[in-house]
């Protein structure tokens, strides 16, 4: 392979990686359903960082004649929610992973405790990797409720 090759070929795989980081936002799922992100920390006395992430739809969005239906989904009101589907759990830890990193409250990762999915509410318990700084402790409180920005389009 002469250089002009490598050349083409180093070319045509850095486009594809471009094509790929362009057409997909990791961890950004949900963003545009009109749910609500919050980020609830603790920091226990013992350093641990503990958070619950939420997705919601916001206070009185929920529509107040929602019943429990027995095997259908098709009985929720049109557009409310969001679908729960076999992919839903893990859009959920990756949209936890993304805002925990982004955030800056977990830089090595979390340990998922707890997690519940529903089509108006969903979240995830976890606590981080890592014990908490003093830094830590100054930029997020003993407990803090933080409102994830919007990402960006």
């Amino acid at each position: 392979m002469n250089n002009r090759d490598s050349i083409a070929v180093i070319s045509v795989l850095v486009g594809l990686l471009l094509m790929t980081a362009c057409s997909s936002q990791p961890g950004r799922n949900y963003t545009e359903t009109g749910l609500q992100e919050t980020l609830e920390t603790e920091i226990l006395p013992d350093t641990s960082k503990m958070f619950t992430y939420r997705l919601r739809l916001p206070d009185g969005a929920v529509p107040s004649h929602i019943r429990v239906v027995q095997g259908n989904s098709r009985a929720m009101p049109a557009g409310a929610g969001i679908e729960i589907n076999r992919t839903t759990s893990r859009r959920l830890l990756e949209n936890t992973g993304y805002v925990v990193e982004n955030l800056g409250y977990c830089r090595t990762g979390f340990f998922t405790l707890d997690q519940r999915v529903s089509r108006y509410h969903l979240w995830l318990k976890g606590e981080c990797r890592e014990g908490a700084t003093a830094e830590d402790i100054e930029r997020f409180g003993r407990e803090n409720t933080l409102t994830v920005p919007t990402a960006p389009r």
